[in-house]
């Protein structure tokens, strides 16, 4: 049940995207899946979840958003109003939910239509910034300090300021405050998040997580993307992407990847609402739309769209094996 706080939020957040020039896929709140928008700008695709509350986000979900950024080389992030304990998110701050970015709506304003990137980031011993060590170091012998007599200045150990000017740790809020004050120099560096969310790697699955094809349709889907090849699956737990599927392609150089609607419903709307949401995805996403339907009765013909019954995937699948 989608309230219209929370409606309203999510419209705020896309408003904000459509005023950077993002092109944005067909809206996805309410259908229970791991992100709500598909964002693109040139060559920046986001995965977007809004959240009234971080903590709204599960860890199946999580690791799914997470695996499908990697698959699609897109961003992961969440955009909310509050984290744990009820608190506020502080503008300006970037906090984490299972390793994905999370932000106020108007940080994410500020990064996107102001172009003013956050400067602080929340971990477990509070609000820490990145500094520039170098200029650190500069100006700290520039206004005669020795490194201890900096030190007792700013009330940290002789070691802490020479891991610092190192970049080896950050520095908490409070202590890099006091720097910059006594040096009379802003040293704090701004966050670079699409960077930084290009270090995500590879994605470690949860023990809990669980999800196989739980249909007979869905398990003769499995098998027909095994045999022609796309063998790196992810099957999702809810819409809007039921499958995502991929092959290295040797003689292209490149990895096919396909987008996949499941349809086993029986009204034509809601098969017709599936295809929608599987075509503008995929669009976004430079990927394949591919969407099955139960029987050749459903099928129906969208432009740009590859709709098979399950009895057609059968007999290419056969086709395919004979081969």
């Amino acid at each position: 049940m989608i309230t219209d706080e929370h409606l309203h939020f999510y419209q705020e957040i896309a408003s904000i995207l459509e005023q950077s020039h993002f092109t944005l896929s067909t809206p996805l709140l309410g259908c229970g899946g791991c992100f709500d928008l598909v964002a693109k700008k040139q060559h920046l695709l986001l995965l977007v979840k809004v959240l009234l509350s971080v903590d709204g986000l599960r860890e199946d979900q999580a690791y799914e958003l997470r695996k499908l950024a990697i698959m699609l080389e897109a961003f992961p992030l969440i955009v909310s109003r509050q984290i744990r304990n009820n608190a506020m998110i502080e503008d300006g701050v970037v906090y984490t939910r299972y390793d994905i970015p999370a932000l106020s709506s108007e940080t994410f304003r500020n990064l996107l239509i102001n172009h003013n990137p956050p400067l602080i980031y929340a971990s477990r011993g509070g609000f820490k910034v990145k500094f520039d060590g170098s200029v650190l170091r500069d100006k700290r012998i520039q206004k005669n300090y020795s490194m201890g007599d900096f030190a007792r200045e700013i009330g940290v150990s002789k070691r802490a300021i020479y891991e610092y000017e190192h970049g080896t740790v950050d520095v908490s809020l409070e202590t890099a405050m006091k720097i910059e004050d006594l040096l009379d120099e802003p040293l704090t560096l701004a966050i670079n998040l699409f960077e930084e969310m290009k270090q995500i790697g590879s994605v470690t699955t949860p023990i809990a997580y669980s999800n196989e094809p739980r249909s007979d349709l869905e398990r003769e889907v499995k098998e027909h993307f095994d045999v022609i090849g796309l063998t790196d699956q992810l099957w999702t737990r809810k819409i809007p992407i039921r499958v995502l599927a991929k092959a290295f392609l040797p003689e292209e150089k490149h990895r096919s990847t396909t987008i996949t609607g499941i349809a086993e419903e029986s009204k034509k709307e809601d098969i017709m609402k599936k295809i929608q949401v599987t075509y503008s995805i995929s669009k976004l996403a430079d990927a394949d739309p591919l969407v099955i339907v139960s029987n050749e009765a459903q099928k129906t013909n969208v432009d740009g769209v590859r709709i098979y019954s399950i009895d057609e995937l059968i007999r290419q699948k056969k086709k395919e094996s004979k081969d």
